[in-house]
């Protein structure tokens, strides 16, 4: 199996689209009796999901469902373009997001005006999904994909409101999204641990949200996280509540520094520290310069903006 494709168990298989860099953004299939493609990444990415397909010898007609978590362009902006190219799949996502696949205009431009001049390279063209082929699952809305194999949609706001996770008893896990958290791979690997953070981006982060979807998911019988930032990882309850707890310590980290005047390069910095000190008291001497480090950048930046917007907006 070549390495776009990795076998995780379960009739999981893993496939990195290459996200601006390998080892960002990782897509997965359920080799079910009804095959899914759970999140698509990027248009330019889509490439990978079907050289996968391919090599796990599943044609595309007979793929009958396409699963975003949200509809952040990382996350779902491939979508269109994956299903004009899998004719028979249903595209699902959230009631409060569907409407930006069908025309995803909006989205496109708002994310034009961040990424500018990147924003072709990055995220390429966002073809629309034609509305008779999209699906909104309720909360606790069940998908049956054969074979006894039971798929759960839950709504867990707290990233963004337009947000889903999918629980999958047969494997004990949930395709998590960033509801969960992001997990770092190559810091993960040179600290020895799983290490995760909150993603709490504008503009519709919200702490509390975050900490009651946390908690909701702790209640499922979970062991694993499939997640899409980045990769499986077991040990689920104790990733959900470190999550828990640093949403609590990034709310409380951004109310001090605008407290004392500080704004969001002020909060950013605050993020690093509190990430360098964990670092350090593991035993990781790996400055900021660090690739494994320096890869959480965009993120910290993210991170402290969403803080920041959550905060103002409070007030």
């Amino acid at each position: 199996m070549s390495a776009k494709v990795c076998d995780l168990g379960n009739g999981i298989y893993m496939v990195d689209v290459f996200d601006q860099e390998p080892e960002r953004t990782s897509c997965y299939i359920v080799a079910a009796e009804k095959p899914a493609v759970i999140e698509t990444g990027a248009t330019p990415g889509i490439g990978h999901l079907k050289a996968s397909l391919r090599e796990l010898g599943i044609p595309p007609e007979k793929v009958e469902y396409i699963i975003v978590t949200h509809i952040h362009l990382d996350h779902s902006g491939g979508a269109g373009a994956l299903a004009r190219d899998l004719p028979n799949a249903r595209v699902f996502a959230h009631p409060r997001g569907a409407k930006h696949l069908i025309d995803p205009s909006r989205l496109a431009a708002g994310a034009r005006s961040i990424y500018g001049e990147r924003f072709d390279t990055l995220f390429g063209e966002i073809v629309p999904v034609p509305a008779e082929r999209v699906h909104t699952p309720e909360d606790g809305e069940t998908l049956d994909l054969g074979g006894g194999r039971v798929l759960t949609f839950y709504h867990t706001p707290g990233h963004a409101r337009h947000h889903f996770v999918v629980y999958d008893p047969a494997s004990r896990g949930i395709f998590g999204g960033d509801a969960a958290g992001i997990r770092f791979y190559a810091l993960s690997r040179l600290a020895g641990y799983d290490f995760t953070l909150p993603s709490t981006p504008p503009s519709e982060f919200d702490p509390q949200a975050t900490i009651e979807t946390l908690d909701r998911l702790k209640d499922l019988d979970l062991e694993n996280i499939y997640f899409t930032h980045y990769g499986k990882a077991a040990g689920a309850s104790a990733i959900l509540e470190r999550n828990r707890k640093l949403t609590g310590v990034f709310e409380a980290t951004g109310r001090q520094v605008l407290e004392s005047g500080g704004g969001v390069k002020e909060i950013e910095e605050a993020l690093w520290d509190l990430v360098m000190k964990e670092l350090e008291q593991n035993g990781v001497a790996a400055g900021r310069e660090h690739p494994a480090v320096k890869f959480l950048a965009l993120d910290m930046e993210l991170n402290a903006a969403g803080i920041a917007q959550y905060l103002e907006r409070k007030k």
